[in-house]
């Protein structure tokens, strides 16, 4: 899969100002982090508006939200191969072939939406008692999944849309997109579960319904988007189904290890989870809102971590692997520093966060265990800094096997077995299973770090 590239130096790719990088770094990041922050506030809100519904609802939502993730799989893959091939077309000045591997990339995603989304409607109740869920949270995590199965396919394209717009170097539209989504969840949500001006009060069934409207405002109006616009990507509704079988091919070989990866990683927190569940609903309930809380510390790594993954593919299209190398050092400075603020945010700030999600007769005891967790976190920040931007840079390079061993190591033998004993055998509880992910995230950054010292990437071909 490799050869060497070619030696002839080029010019820096039109979206990089190499005399000014820092600043291509941040126009890059800085939408991301915002439609980042507007994705995780999608579950985010979910999460508060049930929250104070009880245990059961509250844990169900969040079982419910881990499986969604088991959806993302599919649109890993499409979304990861879809970024790097655009990428280096739109460095290598062929914004023809993006357009056509964004077609691609669309007809993929919603047929991989479609299937998932079945399998959540026909399959979700029995994955979660699978999960450990009690019989309330089971009901409530059931509701919830039919409601958003109807969605999966239209939130299906619109990451595919968004992962190819960031490789060809737009980060703001998927940003405005984000924002327009998380406003519709907001408002149909609120209005669902609590039955506001005369609307029926749906509780958990709102919060679902909420999520699946956002979906379908964001797809239309991101392929409106696409459609009035020619460069440097165009989707036209005529050409819709025309699915170039070579060119998805290689979408595919580079995306499906990430795919891999991200099935994998799912199966093993899916395994997390359930270790948690085994110490009780008001344990699983703290874990959920502090995994809600937490996955919003990886807004800012996680965008600096596209940007990455953007300029490493745009500039290895030029031929420039020296100024990919220089950008995914700058990013990944720029992370750390980052990163290391929040997690000093989450030591001192953290159970007072966590109670404001938080209601029922349980809430001191949840917000307690929550707090705790969050404080445990924060020694994991630099650990996620390094490991997300090297791994955005590998990403972007299409060096994505290595990233999947990596995963694969760190997640099944230093995260789980690790988790095992410190929460059930040792008796520390939710704490000392989260001890045991701080590891795993600490060692795949060391790992992550060696693999892009090495520069095998530079010399990938996708």
């Amino acid at each position: 899969m490799t050869q060497a590239l070619a030696e002839r130096p080029r010019t820096a790719p039109d979206a990089i100002d190499e005399a000014h990088l820092t600043r291509s770094v941040f126009r890059l990041a800085w939408p991301v982090v915002v439609q980042q922050v507007s994705f995780s506030m999608v579950q985010l809100v979910d999460v508060a508006l049930v929250g104070h519904l009880g245990e059961d609802a509250l844990a169900g939502v969040r079982l419910a939200g881990q499986l969604f993730w088991f959806s993302l799989t599919g649109m890993v893959a499409i979304g990861v191969g879809s970024t790097a091939i655009i990428a280096r077309n739109v460095g290598a000045g062929d914004t023809r072939h993006a357009s056509r591997t964004l077609n691609n990339a669309i007809i993929m995603s919603l047929a991989w939406g479609v299937t998932v989304g079945l399998l959540m409607w026909f399959l979700g109740s029995w994955a979660l008692g699978m999960l450990g869920a009690e019989s309330g949270a089971q009901h409530e995590g059931t509701t919830y999944l039919k409601a958003t199965a109807i969605g999966l396919p239209f939130w299906s394209i619109l990451y595919a849309c968004n992962a190819s717009q960031q490789g060809a170097g737009d980060t703001r539209t998927p940003m405005v997109v984000g924002i327009v989504i998380n406003v519709v969840n907001i408002v149909v949500a609120y209005t669902l579960v609590n039955g506001v001006g005369g609307a029926p009060e749906l509780d958990v069934l709102g919060a679902g319904a909420g999520f699946t409207a956002s979906a379908i405002v964001g797809a239309i109006l991101i392929l409106v988007i696409l459609s009035v616009r020619t460069e440097p990507l165009h989707w036209s509704l005529r050409r819709a189904l025309d699915l170039d079988p070579r060119d998805a091919r290689r979408v595919l070989n580079v995306g499906v290890p990430s795919g891999v990866e991200q099935a994998q990683f799912i199966i093993a927190i899916l395994l997390f989870t359930r270790i948690i569940a085994s110490l009780g609903t008001v344990a699983l309930a703290a874990h959920g809102v502090a995994l809600a809380l937490q996955s919003l510390t990886f807004n800012v790594g996680f965008g600096l971590s596209v940007a990455t993954t953007a300029l490493v593919g745009q500039s290895l299209g030029a031929r420039r692997p020296d100024l990919a190398e220089r950008a995914t050092w700058l990013t990944t400075r720029y992370s750390l520093v980052f990163m290391i603020t929040l997690g000093i945010m989450m030591m001192f700030l953290g159970e007072r966060i966590t109670g404001f999600f938080v209601g029922g007769d349980s809430a001191d005891e949840v917000t307690d265990i929550g707090g705790k967790l969050l404080f445990i976190f924060a020694f994991a920040m630099p650990g996620i800094a390094i490991s997300l931007s090297l791994g955005g840079a590998l990403r972007g390079a299409g060096d994505t096997r290595a990233v999947l061993l990596i995963m694969t190591v760190t997640i099944w033998l230093v995260r789980l077995v690790p988790a095992y004993i410190l929460a059930i055998t040792l008796g520390l509880g939710v704490p000392g299973a989260w001890l045991a992910a701080i590891l795993d995230i600490n060692v795949r950054a060391a790992l992550m770090f060696l693999r892009f010292r090495k520069g095998d990437w530079k010399r990938i071909v996708v």
